[in-house]
């Protein structure tokens, strides 16, 4: 009978030996197969984030020069009237002191 029992017991330890093993073998296959999508996934974000960047890029493009025009404009109007330029920037502080103090009373 202690016989039969050690027989039975061999053989449900092989058998769960052959299926730990095999459950290995799959995770490995999943790890590998998971790794090559995270690589391909990171390659069509870069491929998408490349092209946004030159698709912005060639928006922006024919509009940079009367950017810059109006940037010099802008500085040498400032460098002008300083006062005037002192006393927009307070008016755009205050305005923007008076909404944020208005947003965080509303909460």
């Amino acid at each position: 009978m202690s016989m039969n029992f050690l027989n039975a017991r061999k053989d449900v330890e092989g058998r769960l030996a052959d299926q730990i093993h095999s459950l290995q073998e799959e995770l490995k296959t999943l790890r590998r197969q998971a790794g090559k999508r995270g690589a391909q996934s990171y390659s069509d974000a870069r491929d998408s984030a490349a092209d946004l960047v030159e698709e912005i890029r060639d928006t922006l493009a024919p509009t940079m020069d009367q950017m810059r025009r109006q940037a010099r404009y802008a500085g040498e109007s400032v460098r002008s009237h300083p006062a005037a330029s002192v006393a927009v920037g307070l008016i755009v502080l205050g305005l923007a002191a008076a909404l944020f103090a208005g947003r965080s009373s509303s909460r």
